[in-house]
């Protein structure tokens, strides 16, 4: 025991280097390790993210109970991939996450006005009321002669704008950009 400790203390400049050099190393893995997770956390938010835009360029509507960023993990992590990706590829992946915010957000008032509406509507079957003027969402029966009915669909306002938003985004998932992400979390 004595040796040992006459070692360590003739030693201690070595001694300090080694463990320094230890708990750098072991610093580093860390860094490494969180930069991946956080890569996969991305990769993940991204394509989900995408396949709810996609579902919405296919079917046309988007659903109140997704959410298309549902946490936003690159704002907290965008500084691990400054590195590893261009100006460009960083501003497309933040293009992402906020076009995505501001969806989320258009739909939330969507919903919320939505709900209102069917709320007024429950509210008005037990109130007598003459005239019926039709919500964006309702079906309007025209008559135009005796024998002729015209039946038109009004279109919500917010849909063009949903629509501008959407068919706009240029898909990232299947670019350089993920493949680089990809490389970064270790996923094939």
């Amino acid at each position: 025991m004595q040796t040992i400790l006459d070692f360590l203390n003739n030693n201690l400049g070595l001694v300090t280097l080694i463990v320094g050099a230890f708990v750098y190393i072991v610093y580093l893995k860390q860094k490494q390790d969180n930069k991946r997770d956080a890569a996969k956390i991305i990769l993940q938010e991204i394509r989900r993210a995408e396949d709810i835009i996609s579902d919405y360029k296919e079917n046309g509507q988007y659903k109140f109970t997704k959410k298309i960023i549902a946490t936003n993990s690159w704002a907290k992590n965008i500084h691990h991939f400054v590195g590893n990706l261009d100006a460009d590829e960083l501003d497309k992946i933040s293009n992402l996450y906020s076009t995505g915010e501001y969806l989320d957000l258009i739909i939330t008032k969507v919903s919320d006005f939505s709900f209102d509406e069917s709320v007024k509507s429950f509210q008005n079957i037990f109130k007598p009321n003459p005239i019926s003027v039709p919500t964006p969402t309702q079906t309007s029966v025209v008559n135009i002669a005796p024998q002729q009915v015209v039946i038109t669909q009004i279109v919500p306002p917010w849909k063009n704008l949903l629509d501008q938003i959407t068919f706009k985004h240029e898909m990232t998932y299947h670019s350089t950009i993920v493949e680089k992400l990809k490389r970064i979390a270790k996923q094939k």
